[in-house]
């Protein structure tokens, strides 16, 4: 396991420098490049590519040094943030590869840019120390493994009530406390620099809703919920991007509190990030609790049972040749 966990968490390190060099490659271009009068950098199209490039790299980065340095530190529990890592590094620096040679357009084809050497190197990424597939669904029972004992516990406590009225009645306030929308988001603000409150807010915000999510899921299917993967797939993602803004405001604040000269330049990659993080999250956990998407779930398990049955896709020509 300890091998396992080394090179998803090498993964992430050698990938950041991976995409380095292809924001390098595409920036070179883009900043020489002109079209309709002007460089094509100026264009907000590109300028949004390279800002989506410059934060997945940063973050992946960030995410190296956060676990390098919890393993400095003496941890031997970081199984699962090398698992993440390893899924988000794989799948971000394929993105960033692809953007780049979007940028280049059919210049990044051309073997001298060595772009496309790049891009095939990368598909193996997401396959080998654990398919991407499979640790989604690692990081998803792991984490849903904690909540459960919780639940176990207060299970528990329900067969003797009289000896357990204090864990008894605090899990009812709790819950009667969300229930009316009086419930307080974990404090974290106090852990980041005064400039990334904001962002640092938002990130406790879906954290609390994250929390109540997984809640209500086991709640409903139990052990069940080993073969939704459905749903694990997207509690997966909503960890990845949990995660991730973590790592990105703590290197962030870092970097401002010490006056680094990049520190306003990473202020802003991790503020952008955490905004669209936390709407991801947002988006994901809403999918799983309403009843019409659940039931998308179960016309997509269909679609496939019939694709599968017949061989290859189902549907007739339309010409009927």
């Amino acid at each position: 396991m300890n091998i396992l966990n080394n090179g998803r968490f090498g993964m992430a390190a050698a990938l950041s420098g991976t995409m380095k060099t292809c924001i390098k490659k595409a920036v070179d271009f883009a900043t020489q490049r002109t079209q309709f009068g002007q460089r094509i950098d100026n264009f907000g199209g590109i300028q949004e590519k390279i800002a989506k490039m410059s934060m997945l790299q940063y973050v992946t980065e960030s995410m190296a040094y956060m676990i390098s340095g919890n393993m400095d530190s003496g941890s031997k529990h970081y199984h699962l943030e090398a698992a993440i890592s390893k899924c988000f590094a794989s799948e971000a620096a394929w993105y960033v590869c692809d953007e780049a040679i979007q940028i280049m357009g059919g210049m990044g084809f051309m073997k001298h840019t060595g772009l496309e050497r790049i891009m095939r190197d990368l598909r193996i990424f997401r396959i080998f120390e654990g398919t991407n597939d499979i640790l989604r669904l690692f990081v998803a029972l792991t984490g849903i493994q904690y909540a459960g004992a919780s639940l176990r516990e207060l299970q528990q406590a329900f067969k003797n009530p009289a000896a357990n009225l204090g864990l008894i009645f605090g899990e009812a306030s709790k819950r009667v406390v969300r229930k009316v929308g009086l419930s307080s988001p974990p404090a974290i603000e106090h852990l980041v620099h005064r400039d990334l409150v904001g962002a640092a807010t938002m990130l406790a915000k879906e954290i609390d809703s994250f929390g109540q999510t997984i809640e209500m899921i086991l709640i409903k299917y139990g052990k069940g919920i080993v073969n939704e993967q459905f749903i694990l797939n997207r509690i997966a993602n909503a960890t990845f991007d949990i995660f991730s803004s973590a790592v990105a405001l703590s290197r962030a604040s870092m970097a401002l509190s010490e006056n680094s000269d990049t520190a306003t330049h990473e202020k802003l990659m991790a503020q952008a990030w955490t905004l669209e993080a936390m709407d991801r999250v947002k988006i994901n956990l809403q999918y799983i609790l309403r009843g019409q998407n659940l039931d998308n779930f179960q016309k997509m398990s269909a679609i496939s049972k019939n694709v599968c049955t017949a061989g290859g896709v189902v549907q007739l020509n339309p010409l009927k040749i």
